[in-house]
């Protein structure tokens, strides 16, 4: 029989192999362990559901990267705790962890330790989604004729790679508006574009555009604290394509 507590909140308390183990009820395997304890599942059961570090290291088939006491490192060296909850949150939805593992390698040849660490930030403020080559996607603002709204010069056209030198950007995440290529989530994005719809509700040509762009991990510079980490800067990125709606996946493939 095994010993469990839950709180008034729904968190459970549960000792198994003589370890306490706290699974918040806002926890995405609080369901399971639930499920788990009404169906009085053995405490080899129950310690599967919960041993989050070995299903994610058996997941995992790459001599870079290793999962210990519950953190991701790459090459020895830890990495922020969100790639290991994006990474169950693949094995939940059954997608490929691949994509994760090529986002991890492209991010550790990032030359900046503080833009490491900051990228977590903004890409977990909205879960934006990572293609299959280990890159994410972002939303941008351009004007109507897809020049960028800063200076009106740098073409976003659909299928156009979009290049600063890096050392042009501003690696200071403490300033807002700088020196940069930027792009962020749709909300940022929303308040920094000028949208506008004509009389019949359609989208009006005369104001800004809202496109997709695709963004390696290694170019990457900063993600400013001003918007609450919505908007991050970088030295290159890829116009995918316009706006249609709010991406909803985790993953996007190739095609």
């Amino acid at each position: 029989m095994v010993a469990y507590l839950i709180s008034d909140e729904g968190n459970i308390s549960v000792v198994l192999k003589g370890k306490q183990y706290f699974v918040n009820s806002t926890d995405d395997v609080h369901a399971k362990v639930m499920d788990a304890l009404r169906e009085e599942k053995t405490e080899d059961e129950i310690f599967d559901v919960l041993d989050r570090v070995t299903a994610v290291q058996n997941y995992i088939e790459d001599s870079d990267v290793k999962v210990i006491d519950g953190i991701v490192t790459y090459q020895g060296e830890e990495v922020h705790n969100t790639l290991t909850e994006r990474i169950l949150k693949f094995m939940r939805n059954e997608l490929p962890v691949q994509p994760l593992i090529n986002f991890l390698k492209k991010l550790m040849e990032n030359p900046s330790y503080s833009a490491r660490q900051e990228l977590f930030d903004f890409l977990s403020h909205k879960s934006l989604p990572v293609t299959e080559d280990g890159d994410f996607l972002a939303y941008k603002a351009v004007s109507n004729g897809y020049k960028d709204k800063w200076r009106g010069v740098l073409d976003n056209s659909v299928g156009n790679t979009v290049t600063m030198k890096r050392f042009g950007v501003d690696d200071d995440r403490n300033h807002g508006c700088s020196a940069e290529l930027h792009a962020g989530t749709l909300e940022y994005v929303q308040s920094y574009g000028c949208f506008r719809e004509d009389e019949d509700g359609n989208h009006d040509p005369n104001s800004d555009k809202c496109i997709i762009v695709k963004i390696n991990p290694t170019n990457v510079v900063s993600v400013p604290l001003d918007c609450e980490c919505q908007k991050l800067r970088t030295c290159e990125y890829t116009v995918l394509k316009d706006y249609e709606g709010e991406m909803e996946y985790h993953l996007y493939m190739d095609d």
